[in-house]
């Protein structure tokens, strides 16, 4: 079976560019190996605290964002709660503020709980912390999607229950914001990789496009669901989010590549998730990190992000290649297709896989056939949002894109 596996030496950067970085102290990843770090700039360990980037999130002067809404808008979705039957909708929707947990958050996969109101005995989560506390969470869409479809209803129905929740259910999302400006998977801590800063799953960028759209007044929060002091605390909630992804780029050689799925709250470093989830680049979970950076404000530092993580997407995509889930031939010929792996490794732009031992392997085959089946391992990740950045103008392939 063939290894496949992409250059592991990105475009250089401007030397401008490179020194600018160096001087910022922008952090090596964790893991990184020796001889990288002695050719970037100082690295951040676990050990060591983290580097200080003095980061304009907002400017008068910075230019207007790419719109990729496109990209963007399948955050906002709350169908999954939504019928369109006005008495039906008003009915779920009360029986899920009775499921909302005493911290403000919900967990996840709950519709059909949400079709009888909470009878006050049921664990309201999957999850409980080391001392019995129910976690809440902002995986598989959870708590965001709920303050989307309360917030929806309560501009349709006036229900002050609805807006009650919202703003309970906001307090979580200010609360469970690390210091840094990362948010975790589960809030409290669940004492495991869940206590990471989560971009897995798109949990990271679905809560600031949340946030964004609160302060802004979109998406039927353009009312007094929140007060304006609750839209200030979310504001800089917001810019401290932006700025926490910034620093979390990974560096590779001193130039800025992608972010992994799972990165610690302290240092920036890209950590381990569950046991096939092992510290990485992740070409899925950075596409929506780079559109959601390419919707903002171009400040230096965020277009410098932006493009150079699009950069990244254009030099190790795999032109001609068709990933085929559930096999028998996961890798095979297509002249249409271009694809990206789950995850590289964090020094190199080399693709790997991993299995419930916790190991990494290069080969597909060599991992179970529960896990290659199981778990998407490539895709045409980056495909549509280097198309749009493409056809914006905002940045230039070095090729045309398969099919094209």
């Amino acid at each position: 079976m063939k290894k496949h596996s992409v250059p592991a030496t990105l475009k250089l950067v401007p030397v401008a560019l490179a020194v600018a970085m160096m001087t910022a102290g922008v952090a090596v990843p964790y893991g990184a190996s020796a001889a990288s770090a002695a050719s970037t700039a100082p690295a951040a360990t676990l050990d060591s605290p983290p580097v200080t980037i003095k980061t304009e999130v907002l400017s008068s002067k910075a230019s207007a964002g790419v719109d990729v809404s496109s990209l963007l808008q399948k955050f906002r979705d709350f169908s999954n709660f939504a019928t369109g039957d006005l008495a039906k909708d008003t009915a779920y929707a009360l029986n899920i503020v009775s499921w909302q947990m005493p911290h403000g958050g919900f967990y996840k996969d709950m519709e059909e709980q949400y079709a009888a109101p909470w009878d006050g005995v049921t664990a309201r989560s999957g999850w409980k912390n080391p001392n019995g506390t129910e976690l809440g969470t902002f995986d598989n869409d959870a708590t965001t999607s709920e303050i989307r479809f309360l917030a929806d209803m309560y501009k349709k129905t006036g229900n002050p229950a609805f807006r009650d929740s919202v703003r309970k259910a906001v307090g979580f999302v200010l609360t469970s914001q690390y210091p840094s400006g990362g948010w975790p998977q589960v809030y409290p801590k669940r004492s495991n990789y869940s206590d990471a800063v989560t971009f897995n799953d798109n949990a990271m960028v679905q809560t600031m496009v949340l946030i964004d759209d609160i302060v802004e007044r979109r998406q039927g929060f353009d009312n007094d669901i929140l007060s304006n002091s609750d839209r200030n605390k979310l504001k800089t909630a917001l810019d401290k989010g932006i700025d926490y992804t910034l620093k979390a780029q990974i560096i590779n050689n001193g130039q800025p590549t992608v972010w992994g799925a799972q990165h610690d709250p302290v240092t920036y470093a890209p950590v381990a998730g569950r046991a096939y989830e092992l510290a990485s680049k992740s070409g899925s979970e950075s596409v929506a990190v780079t559109a959601f950076l390419m919707s903002r404000p171009q400040t230096p530092e965020i277009e410098r992000a932006a493009k150079a993580a699009l950069r990244w997407f254009d030099t190790v995509r795999e032109n001609g290649t068709k990933y085929n889930r559930q096999g028998p031939v996961y890798f095979e010929p297509d002249a249409g297709s271009v694809i990206w792996y789950r995850f590289y490794n964090v020094d190199e732009d080399v693709p790997f896989y991993a299995d419930r031992d916790g190991l990494k392997y290069m080969n597909i085959l060599d991992i179970s056939e529960e896990r290659r089946h199981g778990y998407s391992w490539a895709g045409s990740y980056a495909r549509n949002l280097l198309k749009l950045a493409s056809d914006s103008g905002y940045y230039p392939l070095s090729t045309p894109l398969p099919g094209s």
